[in-house]
């Protein structure tokens, strides 16, 4: 592909770039950024606002011209500029997975680029200089198993991504757990790849190729594709560098999108799951699975439920890491087990850090305490007085389950009775599996939850994340309520009038057998 054809694919790629604003433009785009924007992100622009102290990742700081999510090249100076519609899409679909909203419900299309106009006056780069070369996505490879099987080696030999996004991408990289900050100072965490609606700047495969390309300015994620190698092609008046410089280019674009076909390999899911209203726990012979990597788990329903901190009450917790959960259940008839599975970059203990206080990672199925009528619920931040909760509670440290019960969020308390329950769990590259069993009834039937079959009983899950500041009855995530429903013994209903009509054939057939005999005698 010659030089001339790169440069009008990236001619193309560029974004359009909105007129020169007037001062009305200006004024109105102060005013929305004053009513919308400024409790984040400062009336200065500087990225200190009232709400700063308690979101993740920070809002942007706009006096340094620096965003993470562009679509251009560095610049001659030095700089990593968004265009007008770059900034324009952050603010219209907001950032997954994080505090930023999407705009585009709110705001019309003029609103949004005064709003631009106006955040740019914020850093004086924007009037001395201007966004660099478009990013080039030519040369896009399928995703085949070919692809992705080169793209997982570029990802760990090449471009060594497993350094921040560990080996199976869930962020738990060396480089993460040693602690990563951003150009302010602040902690940040990679994403977590296997789950791609909370990619900040979106999950599409262009999304993704530009991230890998330009890096993500400000972050410790650099980027691979800088220099624009065709700007340098066209440096050179020498065809045989000019054609090594553009092999050497395509080669790099090609391994890219290798890299971007084993990212979404990957995913668990393509989008953040629907949310099942009941979770259904299937009915099997024999034994329940103690361990959680068991194979009898795959004969059980996946049901996967977003988990979010609890900011109902004091203190809240605005910024939580865990962002779901998946649930599975089984039952013999006696007993019941629940499996849950849920993602965390680090197995958090107490007296890991001496300077900073870390308290275990921990999880609890939550149940009502007492029967149920109707569409009766206990408040699911734990219950009050009227309505008791269960909680069957998991740690880490020491890796076993007591039963809790509380009636409201500060009245929870560990305590050491078993309550009948069983647990194993193990933290594994990033991820918790945990089983928690226990009987379907117990001689306390109106203090605990009791498990009647074919029926709907209430259920939630509460998680803590001991490395995010996460303990007690408040600092954790939730759900809301949710169903289970114990799957009943198959009816034998069908076997006995098989059994029956297998007697009457047999019947019908001896008679026609006799008569024919008795005539023929």
């Amino acid at each position: 592909m010659g030089v001339g054809l790169w440069l009008l694919i990236a001619l193309l790629a560029a974004p359009f770039v909105n007129a020169q604003p007037t001062e009305a433009d200006l004024e109105a785009g102060e005013q929305i950024y004053l009513k919308r924007c400024a409790h984040c992100h400062g009336v200065d622009g500087d990225g200190v606002g009232a709400s700063t102290d308690v979101v993740y990742p920070k809002p942007r700081d706009f006096t340094s011209g620096v965003y993470k999510f562009r679509t251009h090249h560095e610049t001659e100076e030095g700089n990593w500029l968004a265009s007008d519609a770059d900034i324009a899409r952050s603010i219209r679909e907001g950032l997954h997975g994080s505090s930023m909203p999407g705009w585009e419900t709110v705001l019309t299309a003029q609103q949004i680029d005064q709003l631009v106009h106006y955040i740019k006056t914020f850093a004086e780069v924007f009037e001395e200089d201007a966004p660099g070369t478009p990013l080039s996505f030519a040369n896009e490879i399928p995703s085949s198993p070919e692809s992705i099987a080169k793209g997982k080696e570029i990802f760990e030999t090449v471009f060594d991504c497993q350094i921040c996004h560990g080996t199976e991408g869930r962020g738990n990289g060396p480089d993460a757990l040693a602690g990563l900050e951003d150009d302010w100072g602040y902690p940040i965490w990679p994403a977590n790849l296997t789950k791609p609606w909370t990619y900040r700047g979106g999950s599409g495969r262009r999304d993704i190729f530009r991230n890998i390309a330009l890096g993500i300015a400000g972050t410790p994620m650099p980027p691979f594709a800088d220099p624009d190698p065709m700007a340098e092609a066209l440096e050179t008046d020498d065809p045989e560098e000019k054609q090594e410089i553009e092999a050497l280019a395509r080669e790099l674009q090609e391994n890219i999108w290798h890299t971007v076909n084993y990212v979404q390999s990957l995913w668990t899911y393509p989008q953040e799951p629907e949310v099942k209203s009941s979770l259904t726990a299937k009915r099997v012979e024999g034994a329940l699975p103690s361990s959680p990597d068991d194979a009898a788990w795959q004969a059980a329903d996946i049901n996967y439920y977003p988990l979010v901190g609890q900011v109902i009450e004091e203190p809240r917790l605005f910024a939580p890491m865990t962002v779901g959960v998946e649930a599975q259940a089984l039952h013999n008839g006696e007993e019941i087990a629940f499996r849950l599975v849920w993602d965390d970059r680090t197995e958090s203990a107490p007296g890991e850090d001496e300077e900073v206080e870390t308290f275990v990672d921990a999880v609890a199925l939550q149940f009502s305490s007492k029967p149920l009528s109707g569409m009766e619920k206990p408040y699911f931040l734990m219950g009050d007085a009227s309505y008791p909760t269960d909680l069957w509670y998991w740690r880490n440290d020491p890796g076993s389950v007591v039963l809790a019960q509380a009636q409201g969020a500060a009245t929870f308390q560990v305590g050491n009775t078993g309550g009948g329950l069983v647990g194993q769990g193990l933290h594994d590259n990033g991820q918790y599996r945990v089983v928690i069993k226990r009987a379907l009834q117990t001689a306390q039937a109106d203090a605990e939850v009791q498990f009647p079959v074919g029926t709907f009983i209430p259920f939630s899950v509460t998680g803590w994340d001991g490395s995010n500041g996460e303990s007690g009855g408040y600092l954790r995530t939730v759900m809301a309520w949710y169903n289970l429903y114990l799957e009943p013994e198959p009816s034998k209903a069908p076997i006995y009038l098989l059994l029956a009509g297998i007697g009457f054939g047999l019947i019908v057939e001896f008679s026609a057998l006799y008569v024919t005999r008795k005539n023929h005698g």
